[in-house]
Protein backbone atom coordinates (compact mmCIF):
# COMPACT_ATOMS: atom_id res chain seq x y z
CA UNK A 1 0.00 0.00 0.00
CA UNK A 2 1.08 4.19 -0.57
CA UNK A 3 1.88 5.96 2.02
CA UNK A 4 -1.23 8.31 1.79
CA UNK A 5 -3.44 4.69 2.45
CA UNK A 6 -2.14 4.74 5.84
CA UNK A 7 -2.11 8.16 6.29
CA UNK A 8 -5.65 8.63 5.44
CA UNK A 9 -6.58 5.25 7.72
CA UNK A 10 -5.47 7.46 10.49
CA UNK A 11 -6.91 11.00 9.73
CA UNK A 12 -10.53 9.54 9.08
CA UNK A 13 -10.34 7.75 12.45
CA UNK A 14 -9.36 10.95 14.25
CA UNK A 15 -11.19 11.94 17.19
CA UNK A 16 -13.06 15.33 17.07
CA UNK A 17 -10.98 16.54 20.06
CA UNK A 18 -7.86 15.92 18.30
CA UNK A 19 -6.01 19.31 16.42
CA UNK A 20 -6.07 19.30 12.65
CA UNK A 21 -2.54 16.68 12.39
CA UNK A 22 0.39 17.63 9.38
CA UNK A 23 1.24 14.70 7.40
CA UNK A 24 5.04 14.88 8.69
CA UNK A 25 3.34 14.04 12.06
CA UNK A 26 0.63 11.03 11.31
CA UNK A 27 3.93 9.87 9.11
CA UNK A 28 6.46 10.42 12.26
CA UNK A 29 4.09 8.46 14.74
CA UNK A 30 3.74 5.65 12.40
CA UNK A 31 7.26 5.31 11.86
CA UNK A 32 7.54 5.40 15.69
CA UNK A 33 5.11 2.86 16.63
CA UNK A 34 6.32 0.45 13.74
CA UNK A 35 9.64 0.57 15.24
CA UNK A 36 8.32 -0.38 18.87
CA UNK A 37 5.85 -3.41 17.67
CA UNK A 38 9.11 -4.43 15.34
CA UNK A 39 11.75 -4.57 18.43
CA UNK A 40 8.97 -6.75 20.23
CA UNK A 41 8.47 -9.18 17.40
CA UNK A 42 12.67 -9.70 17.39
CA UNK A 43 12.32 -9.92 21.86
CA UNK A 44 10.22 -12.70 21.47
CA UNK A 45 12.10 -14.33 18.42
CA UNK A 46 9.46 -14.11 16.11
CA UNK A 47 9.50 -14.50 12.47
CA UNK A 48 9.58 -10.90 10.84
CA UNK A 49 7.43 -10.80 7.69
CA UNK A 50 9.52 -9.74 4.45
CA UNK A 51 6.87 -6.68 3.60
CA UNK A 52 8.94 -5.04 6.41
CA UNK A 53 12.58 -5.04 4.83
CA UNK A 54 13.84 -2.59 2.29
CA UNK A 55 16.49 -2.93 0.19
CA UNK A 56 19.14 -0.41 -0.92
CA UNK A 57 22.27 -0.69 -3.06
CA UNK A 58 25.49 1.67 -2.10
CA UNK A 59 28.34 2.44 -4.16
CA UNK A 60 31.62 1.33 -2.52
CA UNK A 61 35.06 2.13 -3.48
CA UNK A 62 38.43 1.26 -1.95
CA UNK A 63 39.54 3.62 1.55
CA UNK A 64 42.52 4.53 2.34
CA UNK A 65 43.89 2.42 5.47
CA UNK A 66 44.60 5.05 7.81
CA UNK A 67 41.04 6.09 8.35
CA UNK A 68 40.55 2.90 9.68
CA UNK A 69 43.53 1.68 11.54
CA UNK A 70 41.82 -0.46 14.01
CA UNK A 71 42.12 -3.02 10.94
CA UNK A 72 44.82 -4.93 9.86
CA UNK A 73 47.02 -3.67 6.60
CA UNK A 74 46.59 -7.11 5.45
CA UNK A 75 43.29 -6.63 5.09
CA UNK A 76 41.33 -3.93 2.16
CA UNK A 77 38.91 -2.12 3.49
CA UNK A 78 36.08 0.00 0.93
CA UNK A 79 33.82 1.80 1.85
CA UNK A 80 30.34 3.36 0.65
CA UNK A 81 29.84 6.84 -1.06
CA UNK A 82 26.65 7.75 0.88
CA UNK A 83 25.74 6.82 4.47
CA UNK A 84 23.21 4.32 5.16
CA UNK A 85 19.70 5.06 6.72
CA UNK A 86 19.11 4.66 10.13
CA UNK A 87 18.53 1.16 10.74
CA UNK A 88 16.15 0.08 13.48
CA UNK A 89 18.76 -1.08 16.41
CA UNK A 90 18.36 -3.69 18.90
CA UNK A 91 20.57 -3.82 22.13
CA UNK A 92 23.75 -4.58 20.28
CA UNK A 93 22.69 -5.20 16.38
CA UNK A 94 20.44 -3.81 13.22
CA UNK A 95 18.49 -5.59 11.58
CA UNK A 96 19.34 -6.55 8.39
CA UNK A 97 18.63 -9.13 6.88
CA UNK A 98 20.68 -10.03 3.43
CA UNK A 99 23.84 -8.32 2.54
CA UNK A 100 25.62 -9.41 -0.97
CA UNK A 101 26.64 -8.17 -3.84
CA UNK A 102 24.33 -6.16 -5.78
CA UNK A 103 25.74 -7.07 -9.48
CA UNK A 104 26.50 -10.85 -8.28
CA UNK A 105 23.32 -11.85 -6.46
CA UNK A 106 24.47 -15.30 -5.05
CA UNK A 107 27.65 -13.58 -3.45
CA UNK A 108 26.04 -13.40 -0.23
CA UNK A 109 28.04 -11.22 2.97
CA UNK A 110 28.55 -11.56 6.33
CA UNK A 111 27.21 -8.78 8.32
CA UNK A 112 28.45 -7.89 11.49
CA UNK A 113 29.54 -5.12 14.47
CA UNK A 114 32.18 -2.73 14.33
CA UNK A 115 33.82 -4.01 16.97
CA UNK A 116 33.48 -7.76 15.36
CA UNK A 117 35.51 -6.31 12.24
CA UNK A 118 38.88 -6.09 14.16
CA UNK A 119 39.01 -9.37 13.94
CA UNK A 120 37.05 -11.20 11.61
CA UNK A 121 38.45 -12.46 8.88
CA UNK A 122 41.61 -13.79 10.69
CA UNK A 123 40.55 -16.93 11.46
CA UNK A 124 41.60 -20.67 9.35
CA UNK A 125 38.10 -21.16 8.14
CA UNK A 126 36.90 -17.37 7.27
CA UNK A 127 39.74 -15.76 5.89
CA UNK A 128 38.11 -16.01 2.70
CA UNK A 129 35.19 -14.20 3.72
CA UNK A 130 33.44 -10.91 3.19
CA UNK A 131 32.54 -8.75 6.18
CA UNK A 132 30.60 -5.90 6.52
CA UNK A 133 29.91 -3.26 9.24
CA UNK A 134 28.57 0.23 9.09
CA UNK A 135 29.90 2.06 11.31
CA UNK A 136 28.00 4.33 13.53
CA UNK A 137 30.63 6.28 14.88
CA UNK A 138 31.52 8.03 11.68
CA UNK A 139 28.17 9.54 10.15
CA UNK A 140 26.75 5.86 9.63
CA UNK A 141 29.22 4.95 6.53
CA UNK A 142 28.94 0.69 5.19
CA UNK A 143 32.43 -0.85 5.34
CA UNK A 144 33.27 -4.02 3.51
CA UNK A 145 36.10 -6.23 5.09
CA UNK A 146 38.07 -8.55 2.73
CA UNK A 147 41.51 -9.95 2.26
CA UNK A 148 43.93 -8.34 -0.08
CA UNK A 149 44.27 -11.69 -2.57
CA UNK A 150 40.60 -11.99 -2.29
CA UNK A 151 39.52 -12.51 -5.96
CA UNK A 152 35.67 -11.30 -4.80
CA UNK A 153 37.20 -7.74 -4.71
CA UNK A 154 37.59 -6.77 -8.29
CA UNK A 155 34.21 -7.34 -9.18
CA UNK A 156 33.37 -5.58 -5.71
CA UNK A 157 31.24 -1.82 -6.59
CA UNK A 158 28.01 -1.84 -5.56
CA UNK A 159 26.34 -3.55 -2.36
CA UNK A 160 22.99 -4.60 -2.24
CA UNK A 161 21.82 -4.19 1.74
CA UNK A 162 18.27 -5.45 2.71
CA UNK A 163 17.26 -4.41 6.33
CA UNK A 164 14.24 -2.27 8.20
CA UNK A 165 14.83 1.08 8.64
CA UNK A 166 13.38 3.31 11.21
CA UNK A 167 11.79 5.55 8.61
CA UNK A 168 10.88 4.18 5.14
CA UNK A 169 10.98 7.46 3.39
CA UNK A 170 14.97 7.55 3.83
CA UNK A 171 15.61 4.53 1.25
CA UNK A 172 13.69 6.60 -1.20
CA UNK A 173 16.51 8.79 -3.07
CA UNK A 174 19.04 5.09 -2.60
CA UNK A 175 16.06 3.09 -4.61
CA UNK A 176 15.42 6.08 -7.62
CA UNK A 177 18.53 8.20 -7.33
CA UNK A 178 17.51 11.69 -8.92
CA UNK A 179 14.21 10.36 -9.63
CA UNK A 180 11.47 12.51 -7.62
CA UNK A 181 9.41 10.13 -5.89
CA UNK A 182 6.37 11.58 -4.19
CA UNK A 183 6.58 10.32 -0.59
CA UNK A 184 2.55 10.01 -0.04
CA UNK A 185 2.96 7.60 -3.34
CA UNK A 186 5.55 5.61 -1.67
CA UNK A 187 5.32 1.92 -1.57
CA UNK A 188 5.45 2.05 2.95
CA UNK A 189 6.59 -1.42 3.87
CA UNK A 190 3.68 -2.71 6.03
CA UNK A 191 1.82 -5.67 6.81
CA UNK A 192 -1.60 -5.75 8.43
CA UNK A 193 -1.01 -7.31 11.69
CA UNK A 194 1.49 -4.90 12.35
CA UNK A 195 -0.94 -1.81 10.66
CA UNK A 196 -3.68 -2.90 13.61
CA UNK A 197 -0.88 -2.49 16.07
CA UNK A 198 -0.09 0.72 15.01
CA UNK A 199 -2.96 2.26 14.35
CA UNK A 200 -4.89 1.23 17.80
CA UNK A 201 -1.39 3.12 19.54
CA UNK A 202 -1.71 6.48 17.47
CA UNK A 203 -5.33 6.52 18.39
CA UNK A 204 -4.81 5.77 21.63
CA UNK A 205 -1.20 7.43 22.62
CA UNK A 206 -0.27 9.87 19.54
CA UNK A 207 -1.84 13.08 20.55
CA UNK A 208 -0.50 12.47 24.41
CA UNK A 209 3.27 11.74 22.71
CA UNK A 210 2.94 15.08 20.36
CA UNK A 211 1.41 17.11 23.72
CA UNK A 212 4.65 15.61 25.29
CA UNK A 213 7.15 16.85 22.85
CA UNK A 214 5.60 20.20 22.56
CA UNK A 215 5.94 20.90 25.95
CA UNK A 216 9.65 19.60 25.90
CA UNK A 217 9.94 21.91 23.06
CA UNK A 218 9.17 25.00 24.81
CA UNK A 219 11.00 24.30 28.05
CA UNK A 220 13.76 24.34 25.49
CA UNK A 221 12.58 27.69 24.15
CA UNK A 222 12.62 29.39 27.90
Amino acid sequence: MELSYYISEIRQSLPEDWPDLDDRIIIRLINEFRTIYIKQLYNKNEVIDRGLTQTIVLQVKPEDQSTVNYIKTNFRILKSLTTVPKLINLTHRDVTTAVRNAKILSENYNYITKDEAIYAGSGKFNNKDVFVFIDHDNFDYLYIKLNKDNPKLALLTHVSLQGIFENPLDCIPLQYGNEYVEPREYEYPMVDTIWGFIKANILRDGLRVIQSEQGDDKKKEV
